[in-house]
C-alpha cells in the first residue's frame, strides 16, 4: 500500500535540526516532495548534505513577511501538507529568573505565535485543495498540565493551539484541514538529554498521523502519535 505522502509536497519550516530536520528525512522516506526551511545558514549543514531530486531548502525568516513571500513565489508545487514547525524557548525557568528578559520573552512569543500566522498567511496562496495545515504546538500550552516553568513557551503554544481553532474556522469553505500537534518528549536542544523520545522517533509517529488526518480532525489537538488532547 502506497503512502499517502506519495507525490504529495509538503513544506515544513525550522526543518535545519530536531524534529524538524527528522520530518524532513522521514517524508523523503515516503518519496514526498519536500521544501525545507531554515533561519540560520551556519545551523544549516545537515540540511545541505540531503542530496535528493526531491528536496528543496530555503533560507526564510518566519517573522519576516518579506521572506515568506520571497519564498512564496519561488515554490515550484502547490502545497499538500503545510507543517509550522519553527519554534524557540529562551529560558525554561521560573518567571522571575532573570533571563526572562523583555527581549527573551517577545522573542519566543514572535516566533512562536506570530511566526505561525505569518507563514500560514503569506503561503495560502500556495495551498492546493484540501490541503492539511499543521501547528507544532506542545502539552504545555494546555491549562491541564502543572508545572510552573516555562511560563512564555506555555504561553505561546497555548496562542498556538488557539490560532489552530481560529485559523481552521477560517479555512473551512475550502475544506482545508487545520490542526495541532504535541510531538512528544524529544531529545533535542529544547526538550533536554533525559525526553522519553529521539527526535526521530517523534518525527516517524507525526508523520504517520499526518497521513491519517481528515477534514472531520480540523480544529482539534493530536500527541504525536495521532490520539485526541482536549484542551
Amino acid at each position: 500500500m502506497s503512502s499517502m505522502l506519495y507525490n504529495k509536497s509538503i513544506f515544513i519550516t525550522g526543518a535545519n535540526r530536531g524534529i524538524g530536520f527528522e520530518l524532513v528525512k522521514e517524508s523523503l522516506n515516503k518519496n514526498a516532495f519536500v521544501f525545507g526551511t531554515f533561519r540560520n545558514k551556519l545551523k544549516a549543514k545537515e540540511l545541505y548534505q540531503i542530496k535528493s531530486h526531491n528536496f528543496n531548502s530555503f533560507q526564510m525568516n518566519v517573522i519576516e513577511e518579506a521572506s515568506i513571500k520571497e519564498i512564496s513565489n519561488k515554490l515550484t508545487k502547490p502545497i499538500d501538507f503545510l507543517v509550522c514547525n519553527a519554534g524557540i524557548n529562551n529560558g525554561f525557568g521560573n518567571f522571575f529568573d532573570e533571563d526572562h528578559s523583555h527581549e527573551k520573552m517577545l522573542e519566543v512569543l514572535n516566533v512562536n505565535v506570530l511566526g505561525c500566522i505569518l507563514t500560514i498567511r503569506n503561503l495560502r496562496k500556495n495551498l492546493n485543495d484540501n490541503a492539511r495545515i499543521i501547528l507544532i504546538s506542545s502539552i504545555l500550552g494546555i491549562q491541564q498540565h502543572n508545572g510552573a516553568t516555562a511560563t512564555i513557551y506555555r504561553a505561546s503554544k497555548a496562542a498556538v493551539n488557539n490560532v489552530m481553532v481560529s485559523v481552521s474556522e477560517e479555512f473551512k469553505s475550502k475544506n482545508i484541514t487545520v490542526v495541532s500537534f504535541h510531538p512528544g518528549w524529544v531529545r533535542t536542544d529544547m526538550g533536554g538529554a533525559n525526553a522519553t523520545l529521539s527526535a526521530k522517533e517523534s518525527a516517524k509517529e507525526l508523520i504517520k498521523s499526518f497521513e491519517n488526518l481528515s477534514f472531520k480532525d480540523t480544529g482539534k489537538f493530536f500527541n504525536y502519535d495521532g490520539t485526541l488532547i482536549n484542551f
